[in-house]
This record gives C-alpha cells, structure tokens and sequence, in this order.
C-alpha cells in the first residue's frame, strides 16, 4: 500500500444523507464524480465497481471499513450497502454499539460531522498534459482500490483534519454555536467531550488568527467561560 491516499471530497459540504438515530443507520456518499478537487483529480463512475465487486459489503470477502478520520482503531460501522449511484459512492452503515460509535451518530445529529473522506489506491488513471506543470494537468481516476471510507470530525484538532477551508469570520462561528450546543446536552463520552473541547479552544484561536489577518476590528468571543460551564454541565449529568 505505498501509493495509499487519502482524499476528502471538499465539494460534498454535506456528505451524510439520511440517519435513523434510533436503529444506528447512517447513509451518505463517501466520494462523488465527475468533480476536480484540490489536487486536480476526478474520479470517474465506474472508479470503485472492482474493488465493491471483490470487498464490498455485498462480496465473499468484505473488507472495505467505516472508521472514524481515518483511525483503524475507531471502526464505528459495519458497511451494509456500498454502491455506485450518478452521484458517487453512496455507502449504508449499521453503526456500533461501542462508545465511539454512539458519540459518532450524537455528533451527526448535532450536525457537527457532515464530510467523509476516502482511503485507497490507484489502480488506472490517466493524465492530460503529463509534461506540463501539475497545475495544467487533469488526472482522472478510471480505477481505485478503495480500503475505507471515514466520517470526519470535521475542524478536529488531529492530524486527520486541519484547519482547511475556514475562510471567514461566520463559518468559524457557526461551527463554535453547533460544538456549544451539542456539549450543552452533555451525553458524550468523556474522551469526546475533551475532543470537542479541545476544538472549540482550537476555533477560538482560528477565529483571532482570522481577524487578525483581515485587520477586523472586533472583539474577540471569550469562550473559554462557555466551556467551563459546558464542562461542569456535563460532569453533573455523569
């Protein structure tokens, strides 16, 4: 696996589709067609039709895993359905029991996961304008071994998640009200419960860094009370 990739579909800003909270099954595309990401690649329909075909769900041997950023020891789904629609790579899960599984569908209904990445390997593609420079070439990915594909805590403070594409002031704080309400209700984990936590001290700081790099004149949110009651709300109900 030396060509192992992972790639985030930037442009499915809402990749989860459906869920039903109370039998632990979440729907969703984990990769989409058709479409040029950062890297100037398009993966084309038919890309992930071998690699369903021979680990799929639906396979004698399934391998393909749901994990959670890319984590072999966060598996939070056993893939029910994987398939390809005109879209992309529409996937059904039946998720765990474990507590990271039960965290993942309280943060997909607190609307703080919404993206999904794929892990895979290229097998075809073809290059438009090999010679050129990489910004003058088109790769289309024809044929890809897909080995699994992760929900995102998205804005997470890891390796599996940097800050990208938080471009502006009310992104940063959309992001920090759904964190705010969500540790409100204060039925996650303590590990989640630190991680969200963690995130919002991580926003607080992309928020400065933004205004500050956009010369705004505005006051800073202090939301370090807010986490402080969030915290102690939490340790209350627990």
């Amino acid at each position: 696996m030396s060509d192992y990739i992972h790639k985030q579909p930037h442009f499915l800003s809402a990749s989860i589709k459906d869920m039903d909270m109370k039998e632990g099954i979440v729907t969703g595309y984990a990769a989409s067609f058709g479409t040029m990401d950062s890297d100037r690649d398009i993966i084309m329909p038919g890309a992930f039709s071998k690699t369903i075909k021979e680990q799929g769900p639906k396979s004698t041997q399934p391998r393909i895993k749901h994990l959670l950023n890319h984590n072999t020891s966060q598996p939070i789904g056993n893939p029910m359905t994987l398939v390809e629609d005109s879209k992309g790579l529409l996937y059904e899960s039946k998720i765990g029991t474990n507590s990271v599984a039960v965290d993942f569908l309280k943060m997909v209904d607190s609307g703080l996961i919404t993206e999904h990445s794929i892990g895979y390997s290229t097998i075809k593609k073809t290059v438009t304008n090999p010679d050129a420079d990489w910004r003058e070439q088109t790769t289309q990915l024809h044929e890809l071994k897909l080995y699994e594909f992760s929900s995102l805590t998205a804005w997470g403070a890891n390796q599996y998640t940097p800050l990208i594409g938080v471009k502006n002031l009310q992104s940063v704080e959309d992001r920090i009200e759904r964190l705010i309400k969500a540790l409100d209700k204060g039925t996650f984990t303590d590990t989640t419960f630190l991680f969200l936590n963690d995130e919002l001290l991580f926003l607080q700081k992309a928020f400065k860094d933004i205004t500050t790099q956009a010369a705004i004149v505005a006051p800073e949110p202090d939301y370090a009370e807010q986490i402080k009651e969030a915290f102690k709300l939490f340790h209350s109900k627990n």
